[in-house]
């Protein structure tokens, strides 16, 4: 009823600019994000919505060759919006989430792939148990074992065992892991897996 909608209202102030971003890296390299978002109120109607985002896909798509991004999913109840974006790889993730006013790199990779994309790899990560850590050098013998470096929080699946995450992740489950974003904005996110 109409009473309950105004208890809620003093929650939602806050939640109002809250993103929730989960990424989950498939087997095949390729990157499926699921937003969602709190409006609050129904600012944009789904159909609005849709085609604000199908435009913004096909413009990338028209100007990025053989790399398509698509939209999986789009749902709009209750004052959330639940939007469901698939990337071919990390490269386009980043290429479509970057310009002047985002930042949101991700590589995901073999660490060889890594160090030699220039990212650095001179940190220390610690096992998920936090009893044990490596550094740049022991890192790089695992050259074949994956990595995925990110510059924003999100929570995030990867296809397969976390082995060692930078000090800002929390290890939630086998393949997840929440990055949590206390470090600064201005830090990275590293999880290495296999």
């Amino acid at each position: 009823g109409e009473k309950d909608a105004d208890l809620g209202d003093e929650m939602t102030v806050e939640a109002a600019e809250a993103v929730t971003s989960e990424l989950e890296v498939q087997k095949d390299g390729s990157i499926v994000e699921t937003l969602v978002e709190d409006f609050g109120k129904d600012y944009y109607t789904e159909d609005t919505l849709k085609n604000m985002i199908l435009a913004e896909v096909a413009e990338f798509n028209g100007s990025h060759g053989e790399a398509q991004v698509s939209v999986g999913k789009l749902e709009q109840k209750n004052g959330e919006v639940t939007l469901q974006m698939v990337y071919p790889s990390a490269e386009i993730y980043s290429a479509y989430n970057t310009d002047e006013y985002n930042n949101k790199s991700l590589f995901c990779g073999t660490v060889a792939e890594a160090d030699r994309a220039g990212f650095s790899l001179d940190v220390t990560l610690q096992d998920t148990k936090g009893e044990k850590t490596v550094g740049k050098e022991e890192l790089l013998e695992m050259g074949e074992q994956y990595i995925l470096i990110s510059e924003n929080p999100m929570l995030v699946k990867v296809a397969g065992k976390i082995q060692y995450v930078s000090s800002n992740v929390t290890v939630s489950g086998r393949s997840e892991a929440r990055l949590s974003g206390e470090d600064g904005a201005g830090d990275k996110y590293y999880i290495v897996y296999k």
